[in-house]
C-alpha cells in the first residue's frame, strides 16, 4: 500500500514447510547485531505438488540502539526546475520546501549543496552557510525538458570529495519523466554503488494515481529502497515530505547492509518474481543477494516464487541459507544467519483420463482398462464402496476385473499409496425384462392405464407403445405405469420398455388397440330461417341428427362459419354472402364423409334500390371574382364517393355525412351564376340550378398627394415628414425614390413617416401605394442634401515648400469616399476617425498661403496652410 509520503514495495521470499505442520519462520541475529536488526522470513504454503509456486517474503526491520547518534551527512538537493513545474506553482512551493530544508539542517554536522536543472545542471557547492544555500535558490528560474542523468552525475561528482567522516546523500525532487529513463536509472546506480544514499520525491498531479505514474516508479526505482521513496498530489504536503527526510538523515540502524539468500538445489527461483524488489537483488542461479546501503527502523519487505524442480522427488527439504552482513554507524562490521524451515515436496495427484469399458453388468467380474497418469504402484481401486482386483499397473494405466454392483452410476476411485486419488465414472447395467402388460387391450383413442411387471426397471424408465412415447410413471424395479398413447389403426403392436441407461427389452404383440364401431349417419332435417342478404351474415339454426362437433356446412357451394355448437341435433352457422339471388342447396358434413343435404331450403334475396341523391341548399351561395372560399352542401343520400360539379367543372368535396359534404369554391375571373350537379357512384344525380353566384368586387378610391411638411433633407434620412393628401387605407407603404420610408402613423388625409436613407443627392419622387396596389407619385418633391463637413483645426498650420511633412485635419463627419485637395491639386489621405485624416504636404512653387479643401458629395469645408 502506497502512503501519502512514501511507497512501500512488496517482494516475494518464499519459504516451504511439511504439508502437515504450519507455515514456518524463524528470527535469527549473533548477539553481535541482533540489537541493530532483524530478519524475519515466511512462505505462504507448507507443500508444493508438480509446478505449484510458493511466495517467499523477507522482512528486514532495523532496531537502532541509540536513535540519538547522528552520522554526519553530505547532501545535495536537487530540484528540478523544467517547464512542467510551473503546473500548481510546484516550483515556487519546491523553492520554498528546499529552504526549509536548509533552515531544518544541522549544519554543525552536515552540509548541504544544490543542483538544479533542466536541460542542463546548475550548482551550488556544499556549505554550511544556510544563508547563501537559500540565496542561490531564490536564483531559480523555471527553463525547458528534464535530463534527470545529467544532474545525478552532477550531484555525484559534487560528492565525489565529500568529508570522509560524512555520509554522501542525493536528494532529489522532479515532477516529470525523465528525457531518457534509462540514462536515469543508470546515473542512480552509479551513484549508489559509489556509495551515495539515494532519496526520491516524486511531484504528481493533484488527480494523478502513483500506481500508474511513469515518473512516481522511475524515482522509485531510483532510491536507496522503497523506505527512501516519497511521493505527493499537486505539491500539498512537500514541506512535511522534506522535513521527514531531515529527521532521517543520519539516523539509521545499520549500513551497507548486504544480504545473501541461497534456495536449495531441490527447487528453483521463478524467473522474474522478484523484479519488483526495491532495490531489485542480482540473481545468479539459485543465490539472490540485496544491498542495502542503509537501514532505518520502517521494515523492508523482500518477496520471490520458487518451485520444485521436475527432478525432484518426494520428501521434505531446508528451503535454503540466508546471511547477512552489515556495519553501524562507527563502521563496525556484524553478520546474520537466518535459519530456513523446510517444506514438503509431494507426489503428483493422480489423474484419471479415461475408463474402458464406460459401463458393465451388475453382476461384475468384467475387465476394464483405467488410464491416467501419476499411478503409484500399491494403489487402490474402487467401484463405489466396492474395491477391485487389480490385474496389471503401470504409472499411466491400470487394469482391474470389476467387483459386484449396483444398476446405476457409480463412482471409480484410484487411491495411491499416499492417500492422494482421482475420480472416474462407471456404469452398472441390467437388461430389463417384461413378463406381463394388464390390461392388455383398449380403445384407439388411447388414455387408459396399464401396469408394466417385469424386471430390472430403473427410475425414469420409458414405455413405448406401436413405437409411441406413453407417459410413465415409475413404481418398482419390478413394476411400471403407462398412459396408452392414442393409435391411428386398430390391431396388436408391440410394447417397449427403455432405461435412462440405454438397455432396453421389447415385447411383441403385447397390446391390442380394439376396432372402433362405424359412426352414425349425419341427417340434416330443417333451418330455422330459410332466405336472407345477398351479403349473408344472418345467424341460422340447422336441425337434424347426428352432428359432429367438426361438422361443416355449405349453402351452394360456399361453406358457412360454425359459430355454435348445441348438441348433436342443433347447430347455428352464419349465412355467406352469395353472388347472385335466388334458392341454394344446403348441405352438412361430418369429418368421416357423411352428409345430408336439403335441395332449394335457402333463398338470397335481391337488394331494395338505393334512393336517389337531393341537394336542399349551400352554407354559402356567392363569392366574389377573385376569391376562393369553401362551404358546405346540405342535402340527402349523399355518397362518400359522389362527385360535385360547379357547372361543368368538378370541385373539390370532403365527405361529412350522407346530408353534409364539404366543397371547395374554386376562383373565377368573371361574374356568374352557375349550377351545383351532385352525382353519386350509381349515376344517379341532383341538380341545384343557379345555386351558386360570383359577383365583381367594389374599388376603393386611389390615393392623392397634395402636400409634403418639409421637402429636403440630408442622404442620412430619419426626418420627420407630414404627408398630407386623401384616401390613405391602412397598411399603405410610402416610397422616396426607391426606398421604403418608416411609417409612424396614419389617418385617411395624413402620414406621419421617417425618410429613409439615400445613396444619391438631388431631387426624387414620393410615391404611396394602397394595399389594393392603387397607387400615386407626387414627382420631383423631396431634395435630399449632403452631409454637411466641417475642418476645424491642422495638427500643423505652416511647413517648407519642399512639402512631405504630415499633417493631421481634425473636423466631423469624414469619411473614406472623400475628395482632398491643396491649393486646387488632389492629394491622398488616410482615413483615421470620423474626425481626423491625414495628409502628406506636397511640394509649392513658392511661399504662400493655400487652402486645404475636404469635398465629401458635394460638402466642403476648408482650412488655410503657409508654406515657408
Amino acid at each position: 500500500m502506497k502512503r501519502q509520503h512514501y511507497i512501500r514495495t512488496t517482494l516475494l521470499v518464499v519459504a516451504l514447510l511439511f504439508s502437515f505442520i504450519l507455515p514456518y519462520s524463524t528470527n535469527a541475529a549473533t548477539p553481535s547485531g541482533s540489537d541493530l536488526m532483524k530478519i524475519t522470513k515466511t512462505v505462504d504454503v507448507n507443500s508444493l505438488v508438480e509446478n505449484d509456486i510458493a511466495n517467499v517474503t523477507l522482512s528486514i526491520k532495523g532496531t537502532p540502539k541509540d536513535s540519538t547518534i547522528v552520522r554526519p551527512n553530505d547532501v545535495i538537493l536537487i530540484v528540478d526546475k523544467s517547464g512542467s513545474m510551473q503546473s500548481d506553482n510546484r516550483l515556487t512551493a519546491a523553492k520554498n520546501a528546499t529552504k526549509e530544508f536548509i533552515d531544518l539542517m544541522d549544519l554543525t554536522k552536515h552540509q548541504v549543496g544544490i543542483v538544479d536543472f533542466s536541460d542542463n545542471a546548475s550548482s551550488y557547492p556544499l556549505t554550511t552557510d544556510a544563508a547563501a544555500a537559500k540565496a542561490y535558490v531564490d536564483t531559480i528560474q523555471l527553463a525547458g525538458s528534464t535530463n534527470t542523468g545529467d544532474a545525478v552525475r552532477k550531484a555525484t561528482a559534487m560528492l565525489a570529495n565529500h568529508r570522509p567522516d560524512a555520509q554522501p546523500t542525493i536528494v532529489i525532487l522532479t515532477d516529470g519523466a525523465a528525457n531518457s529513463t534509462p540514462d536515469a536509472l543508470a546515473s542512480a546506480k552509479a551513484a549508489k554503488d559509489a556509495g551515495i544514499i539515494f532519496y526520491s520525491i516524486a511531484l504528481l498531479g493533484p488527480n494523478e494515481d502513483p500506481a500508474a505514474s511513469a515518473p512516481n516508479k522511475l524515482l522509485e526505482d531510483m532510491s536507496t529502497s522503497a523506505d527512501h521513496h516519497h511521493f505527493v498530489l499537486g505539491s500539498v504536503g512537500l514541506s512535511d515530505v522534506y522535513k521527514k527526510i531531515v529527521e532521517e538523515i543520519g539516523l539509521a540502524s545499520a549500513y551497507n547492509v548486504q544480504i545473501t539468500d541461497t534456495v536449495s538445489p531441490e527447487f528453483e527461483i521463478v524467473p522474474g518474481s522478484y523484479d519488483n524488489n526495491i532495490p531489485k537483488p542480482t540473481v545468479n542461479g539459485n543465490t539472490l543477494e540485496w544491498d542495502v546501503q542503509e537501514l532505518k527502523s520502517k521494515e523492508l519487505t523482500f518477496t520471490y516464487q520458487i518451485r520444485a524442480k521436475n527432478t525432484t522427488q518426494a520428501g521434505k527439504y531446508p528451503l535454503g541459507k540466508t546471511s547477512t552482513v552489515f556495519e553501524d554507524h562507527q563502521k563496525t562490521s556484524y553478520s546474520l544467519d537466518t535459519v530456513n524451515p523446510s517444506i514438503a515436496v509431494l507426489n503428483p495427484k493422480p489423474v484419471i483420463s479415461s475408463i474402458n469399458p464406460e459401463k458393465g453388468l451388475t453382476t461384475g467380474g468384467e475387465t476394464v482398462t483405467i488410464t491416467g497418469k501419476n499411478f503409484l504402484p500399491g494403489a487402490k481401486v474402487y467401484f463405489g464402496t466396492n474395491q477391485a482386483t487389480v490385474i496389471s499397473e503401470t504409472p499411466n494405466e491400470i487394469v482391474v476385473t470389476t467387483p459386484v454392483g449396483a444398476q446405476g452410476l457409480v463412482e471409480v476411485k484410484v487411491l495411491n499409496i499416499d492417500g492422494q486419488f482421482a475420480l472416474g465414472n462407471f456404469q452398472y447395467y441390467a437388461d430389463p425384462t417384461i413378463t406381463s402388460i394388464s390390461p392388455a387391450e383398449g380403445e384407439m383413442t388411447g388414455g387408459n392405464r396399464v401396469t408394466v411387471i417385469g424386471s430390472n426397471y430403473m427410475n425414469g424408465a420409458k414405455v413405448f407403445i406401436n413405437g409411441i412415447e406413453a407417459v410413465t410413471q415409475f413404481s418398482t424395479t419390478s413394476k411400471l405405469y403407462a398412459t396408452v398413447p392414442a393409435s391411428l389403426i386398430d390391431g396388436t403392436v408391440d410394447v417397449k420398455v427403455v432405461n435412462p441407461d440405454g438397455t432396453e427389452v421389447e415385447h411383441a404383440n403385447a397390446y391390442t388397440y380394439l376396432t372402433p364401431p362405424p359412426p352414425p349417419i349425419i341427417q340434416l332435417d330443417s333451418l330455422s330461417a330459410n332466405s336472407g342478404k345477398l351479403t349473408g351474415g344472418e345467424s341460422v339454426y340447422l336441425f337434424g341428427a347426428n352432428f359432429d362437433r367438426n361438422v361443416k356446412v355449405y349453402f351452394g357451394d360456399k361453406e358457412a362459419v360454425v359459430n355454435y355448437y348445441a348438441n348433436s341435433s342443433k347447430i347455428r352457422v352464419n349465412v355467406p354472402e352469395a353472388v347472385s339471388e335466388g334458392f341454394v342447396m344446403v348441405k352438412a358434413e361430418n369429418p368421416d364423409g357423411s352428409s345430408s343435404e336439403l335441395v332449394n331450403a335457402y333463398e338470397y334475396l335481391a337488394p331494395p334500390p338505393t334512393p336517389a341523391p337531393e341537394i336542399s341548399n349551400l352554407s354559402d351561395a356567392a363569392a366574389l371574382t377573385g376569391e376562393q372560399k369553401t362551404v358546405y352542401l346540405f342535402g340527402k343520400n349523399i355518397s362518400s364517393s359522389a362527385k360535385v360539379y360547379l357547372g361543368d367543372e368538378e370541385i373539390v368535396m370532403d365527405f361529412v355525412t350522407n346530408s353534409k359534404v364539404r366543397i371547395k369554391i374554386p376562383i373565377s375571373t368573371q361574374a356568374k351564376t352557375v349550377d351545383v350537379k351532385l352525382v353519386n357512384p350509381d349515376g344517379q344525380s341532383a341538380i341545384l340550378v343557379g345555386g351558386f353566384t360570383y359577383t365583381e368586387p367594389v374599388m376603393d378610391p386611389s390615393p392623392s398627394i397634395t402636400s409634403l411638411s418639409s421637402s429636403s433633407g440630408t442622404v442620412a434620412g430619419n426626418e420627420s415628414i407630414t404627408i398630407s393628401g386623401y384616401n390613405f387605407k391602412k397598411g399603405i407603404k410610402v416610397y422616396f425614390g426607391d426606398r421604403a420610408a418608416t411609417i409612424v402613423s396614419i389617418t385617411d388625409t395624413e402620414i406621419q413617416v421617417k425618410t429613409p436613407v439615400s445613396s444619391v443627392t438631388g431631387l426624387i419622387s414620393v410615391k404611396v401605394v394602397n394595399p389594393d396596389l392603387q397607387e400615386f407619385i407626387l414627382n420631383d418633391s423631396y431634395h435630399y442634401t449632403p452631409i454637411p463637413i466641417t475642418v476645424t483645426s491642422l495638427s500643423s498650420t505652416s511647413g517648407s515648400v519642399k512639402g512631405g511633412n504630415s499633417v493631421t485635419i481634425y473636423g466631423t463627419n469624414f469619411s473614406n469616399s472623400m475628395t482632398v485637395t491643396v491649393n486646387g491639386q488632389e492629394v491622398k489621405y488616410t482615413y483615421l476617425a470620423a474626425n481626423r485624416i491625414r495628409i502628406s504636404m506636397p511640394a509649392a512653387e513658392t511661399a504662400g498661403t493655400v487652402d486645404i479643401t475636404v469635398d465629401k458629395a458635394g460638402a466642403q469645408a476648408s482650412i488655410q496652410y503657409t508654406y515657408n
